[in-house]
């Protein structure tokens, strides 16, 4: 019994603190340098809002599209912006650059644009969808805090 006893105590002392949310918080759009989705204070990447939509399959549908298309206008950002970089890096050296390689990267960078753009309208449609699918009540978020409270170790309900 003292065995089990123990094990009660660490799990209690593990999770003291911790607290779940019942209700889920809606997402929100903000304009910044660009667009960014923010829950909880906390601005969101394409793995975190994936993960989140998960729980409304047509939110995940279009949140999974939306990550594709991130993806592919990383990838040819990243590409464009190092071709249009080394030239420059070159030209700064004192050497002579490849400026038919920063043209080259350049247009990559344009083809990138698209991309983040069906990025963006992707995304915030699954937001709309995932907010959409929340429930009613979720005007303010309800909190189950399980540790030390003033009478002891339980539960803190917060409305």
């Amino acid at each position: 019994m003292n065995k089990l006893t123990l094990i009660i105590a660490g799990l209690i002392l593990m999770i003291s603190g911790m607290s779940m949310a019942q209700v889920q918080e809606p997402i929100k759009v903000e304009k910044r340098l660009g667009t960014v989705f923010i829950q909880n204070g906390k601005v969101l990447k394409p793995r975190d809002l994936i993960n989140i939509t998960q729980v409304n399959p047509e939110a995940l549908k279009s949140m999974q599209q939306a990550k594709k298309n991130y993806d592919a206008g990383a990838v040819f950002g990243f590409i464009g912006g190092f071709m249009v970089g080394w030239p420059c890096g070159t030209a700064i050296a004192g050497g002579d650059p490849e400026w038919a390689l920063a043209g080259i990267g350049a247009g990559l960078i344009a083809v990138s644009i698209p991309f983040s753009t069906a990025y963006v309208k992707h995304t915030k449609k699954a937001v709309s969808i995932y907010n959409d699918g929340l429930p009613a009540d979720n005007k303010e978020l309800t909190q189950v805090d399980f540790g030390i409270t003033s009478g002891g170790i339980g539960f803190t309900i917060t409305f």
